[in-house]
């Protein structure tokens, strides 16, 4: 016996554990329990609304049907609704009429629940095939639209976020020929990041007509930076200038300077860019390339003349023509190989391999990676020459100067032979000057007067003479000062010559784990 029938008997005034005696009110109790428990199976997602109606409607009905006297005035057939919690569903259901009452025309059911403010997702056509089954039918008669999310704006990034914008002068363990140089050049209009717009949803509006705001939607935060620029309608972040892809604080930035996809040959001639110069591709056919900034090449240089105002990458190698091939940078010089080739690098250069060339280095030569090999070779480094070997079994010679800065041998040597040509024409003067002495008395006055003149030259070539010794003594200093670099090799193969300040050495036999330099004014091998 449920709760509401013992309601009903205590309200009757019934003993309690009397026989209950079936009666007209409590089958319609029995019918609106069975109405409800369809109800539940039908609509699962709503027993929790079904359940609160159902309790409404048995109040409902105890206070409308528990009275069946027959003298009772009649009572017309009545409609009943209900809210779920949230406001987005209502539940309907057509109560009986009492002693003989007239029923509810769907329409009149149509308009009370107007009438209770339901004006939203009516479901007219499910009301009028629902309201056919009968009394104490419970069914869905209106339903709300949920708000919809719309979606947020998002960023698809096209390129890696590297942070190097050009290439930096390295440390001799930092540069890996083996792999890709970490640069990401772009051209022009080139697209970085595809670019979703936001998509704004729609709000929703429950049974009453009340509006539900749709959650508000985000613009995508794009790492705009310098020298990228929007694309038409917004979709998609591009290249505005061709140059070197990077990222800072976040953003996508471009370096610019000149891109080239592909090769560099005797077609371009000469190429002077001011800034940097990135070349997808080999350099060579005589072309002449300058560049203010650094120059990077992803190819190989064979017979050209490349000049950098910073630093030279070539990632696969010069292999170049005796005379013919030079590198100019004003920072340093990296390159895989370096074979028949003039260089110059005002602070390093790092390869794996050097033969057959001219290196002058305003700092480190560096050849100890890959094969770490120096062939025949001619290298000034003002700092110190590092390799795993040279020369090889074959034999050969290399001449290596450590210790002093690029320019003193050659200025040294122009010092000298300027100061012996001075000195010889001081002798010529003083002996031209003694044969005028020589006669006396018997000197012309023409004589006289050349006489002055030799002397007056002599005096200027001795005033040039003590100069000149003065600078060569200060030369002369800094290589005293400049001693401390260093010749290193596991395997030496003769022969090598070694100068280290002022002194020289020749190397003509086989040695292994040298470290050449200076003690106590001596070249020392170990």
């Amino acid at each position: 016996m449920s709760l509401f029938d013992r309601l009903i008997l205590r309200g009757t005034g019934e003993q309690k554990g009397k026989p209950f005696l079936s009666n007209p009110y409590t089958k319609l109790v029995s019918e609106l329990d069975l109405a409800i428990k369809k109800a539940k199976e039908q609509y699962q997602s709503d027993g929790k609304t079904i359940d609160a109606f159902a309790q409404t409607l048995k109040e409902l009905c105890k206070a409308r049907y528990s009275d069946m006297a027959e003298d009772q005035p009649p009572l017309k057939a009545e409609a009943r609704f209900f809210l779920s919690e949230d406001r987005m569903s209502a539940f309907g259901c057509l109560l009986p009429p009492k002693n003989g009452g007239d029923g509810l025309p769907v329409d009149e059911f149509l308009e009370d629940l107007r009438y209770e403010g339901i004006c939203y997702g009516v479901l007219e056509d499910e009301i009028r095939q629902d309201f056919g089954d009968g009394h104490f039918r419970i069914f869905p008669v209106a339903r709300g639209r949920l708000p919809q999310s719309g979606e947020d704006g998002k960023v698809t990034e096209l390129f890696r976020r590297r942070k190097n914008m050009h290439i930096e002068v390295r440390n001799e363990n930092d540069v890996d020929f083996g792999q890709e140089i970490p640069l990401q050049p772009i051209r022009k209009g080139t697209p970085i990041c595809l670019i979703r717009l936001p998509r704004e949803g729609s709000d929703g509006t429950d049974v009453t007509g009340q509006t539900l705001p749709c959650p508000p939607v985000a613009a995508a935060q794009i790492p705009q930076g310098e020298n990228t620029e929007m694309g038409k309608g917004g979709q998609a972040l591009l290249a505005s200038v061709d140059g070197i892809l990077y990222i800072e604080n976040g953003l996508f930035c471009i370096h610019g300077q000149k891109v080239i996809d592909g090769d560099l040959n005797q077609f371009q001639s000469k190429l002077q860019v001011s800034g940097n110069l990135y070349v997808d591709g080999n350099v060579d056919g005589g072309v002449d390339v300058s560049a203010t900034g650094d120059v990077v090449i992803t190819g190989k240089i064979g017979q050209a003349r490349v000049e950098s105002g910073g630093t030279i990458r070539v990632q696969q190698g010069v292999d170049g023509t005796l005379g013919k091939t030079t590198l100019i940078a004003a920072r340093q010089i990296q390159s895989l190989v370096i074979e028949r080739a003039d260089i110059y690098a005002g602070a390093s250069v790092i390869t794996e391999t050097i033969a057959n060339s001219t290196i002058r280095s305003g700092g480190l030569v560096h050849v100890m990676s890959g094969r770490g090999m120096i062939l025949d070779s001619c290298i000034q480094a003002e700092d110190s020459i590092l390799c795993l070997r040279v020369g090889n079994l074959a034999g050969g010679r290399s001449h290596f100067s450590v210790g002093y800065p690029l320019d003193v041998p050659e200025s040294w040597k122009k010092l000298k032979d300027e100061l012996a040509g001075v000195q010889s024409s001081i002798e010529k003067l003083w002996e031209l000057i003694g044969g005028l002495r020589k006669k006396g008395f018997r000197i012309t006055d023409e004589e006289k007067v050349l006489l002055e003149q030799l002397v007056e030259q002599r005096g200027l070539y001795s005033e040039k003479r003590d100069a000149l010794t003065a600078e060569l003594k200060r030369f002369d200093q800094t290589l005293d000062k400049r001693s401390k670099g260093r010749i290193r090799c596991e395997k030496l193969f003769p022969t090598l010559e070694v100068q280290i300040g002022k002194l020289l050495e020749e190397i003509t036999t086989t040695e292994e784990a040298c470290n050449i330099h200076v003690i106590d004014n001596k070249i020392i091998l170990k």
